[in-house]
């Protein structure tokens, strides 16, 4: 069955598994009548206030869930990398100049840097991203940093719901230019946006996207901390990682005279957190932001030696990109060198891997008529090719089985175990008025 016959709003969307969190449909409905809930085991979801909803379909055109498709790309982007990394200008390593920065930020601190230099050299008025809750450490929400210190105070990975899309009005009320940091449906959802919004279009100085292996839900973080023997209620401070490359899991928890618990990276994402991706992430094409100006993460084609500072994989993916990594570069806020399209490939296997089985999984769900996202321009089937035969046979009965097992051929009922951990809501007009930027 056709998702255009499933699909008439977010809400759909969200019932498919569709629905990567993004929150751009918050700020795009014209009648306000979407918010967000953190559903425990799936991440953050919209829900629609019927009474409301005209029924205009305009939060499902900007939704990065349900279709994402490429331009034709431009010649100068090179050959070698298009078919499984999209558009690529340049590729660089590095990190930021600033040794605090690049100590404390994930992964060598460009995006930080990058932002840094937008809002103190360019004038930019600020940077949309994703932030801690300075009433509850273990919540997301989107923030808006305007200098150095707030940039600083929410550095460092945040593996878990977060929907900094949901803010693209505080891009609209500012008087200037720009950046926003995001994952690569964050971007996405931008730039659909951007293209029905022509005041949001003209506040979008520099996009900037992390690299990204999907997004746990406040399942995974729970358990997380169990493992630790650390109740939520208990956490002052949670850092996933930073404070070194690729930098430990860290809880502070309350009135303990700093009383820490920590977890190595590879414990706490390859051991826990990666097993709670919901299904939109394992269908997702695009991985390393191709939509973005500049993208950015860990090159781990190589080991990373005792207390070496940490190192950032950088992608070019627009002429504004390429020319403001260049200016950043001769400013004096990133240290970088060229890197190869070999460094790029051996630095992230696990997301190539994704990429070529996924027409396969596609495959799968349609032979079902389970809802599927459309992808255009990504070259999924030349990338399934790649695989041996038998990798082939197991992206598709693997998904079969899944399907079966999992009943995904069936819509989601609406959960009432809602995330104790998390809100539902923000105030974008404290977001744009407070000199913090923490709503």
């Amino acid at each position: 069955m056709s998702i255009v016959r499933r699909i008439n709003n977010v809400a759909d969307v969200a019932r498919w598994r569709l629905c990567s969190g993004c929150g751009a449909c918050v700020p795009t409905c014209p009648e306000h009548a979407i918010h967000l809930v953190d559903i425990w085991d799936r991440g953050i979801r919209p829900v629609i206030d019927s009474a409301n909803c005209s029924k205009c379909g305009e939060c499902v055109k900007v939704c990065p869930g349900i279709a994402i498709s490429h331009e034709p790309f431009n010649g100068q982007t090179i050959s070698e990398l298009r078919l499984s990394w999209g558009p690529v200008l340049e590729v660089w390593e590095g990190y930021a100049a600033d040794p605090e920065i690049c100590f404390r930020a994930s992964s060598g601190g460009i995006a930080t840097a990058l932002s840094l230099f937008c809002v103190t050299e360019m004038r930019m008025s600020g940077v949309l991203h994703t932030g801690v809750d300075a009433e509850n450490p273990l919540v997301n929400i989107p923030v808006f940093s305007r200098n150095r210190e707030q940039l600083m105070s929410q550095t460092g990975s945040r593996y878990s719901p977060a929907a900094p899309c949901s803010g693209f009005g505080i891009l609209e009320a500012v008087d200037s230019a720009c950046v926003f940091v995001g994952k690569p449906c964050d971007v996405v959802a931008l730039r659909k946006s951007q293209a029905l919004e022509p005041r949001l279009d003209s506040k979008v100085g520099l996009a900037i996207s992390i690299f990204c292996a999907g997004t746990p839900s406040s399942h995974g973080t729970k358990v997380l901390l169990d493992s630790l023997g650390v109740e939520p209620g208990d956490v002052a401070k949670l850092k996933y990682r930073g404070c070194g490359w690729p930098g430990m899991t860290t809880v502070k928890l309350k009135g303990t005279n700093g009383e820490r618990r920590e977890m190595s990276y590879e414990q706490s994402w390859g051991g826990i957190l990666s097993r709670y991706v919901p299904l939109r992430c394992r269908l997702c094409p695009d991985s390393t932001g191709e939509f973005a100006d500049i993208s950015c993460g860990d090159p781990w084609y190589r080991s990373i030696e005792p207390s070496e500072p940490g190192q950032s994989l950088v992608l070019v993916r627009t002429e504004k990109g390429k020319e403001i990594l260049k200016e950043a570069m001769r400013a004096g806020y990133v240290k970088l060198r060229r890197g190869d399209s070999y460094t790029v490939s051996a630095s992230q296997p696990s997301l190539l891997k994704k990429r070529r089985q996924l027409w396969g999984r596609l495959l799968a769900m349609r032979m079902m008529q389970v809802p599927t996202p459309h992808f255009g321009g990504f070259s999924l089937f030349a990338n399934w090719w790649c695989l041996s035969v038998s990798d082939k046979i197991r992206s598709v009965l693997g998904t079969l089985r899944r399907i079966i097992l999992r009943k995904w051929t069936r819509p989601v009922k609406p959960s009432r175990k809602k995330c104790k951990m998390n809100k539902s809501q923000i105030s974008i007009e404290k977001l744009v008025n407070s000199n913090c930027g923490e709503g």
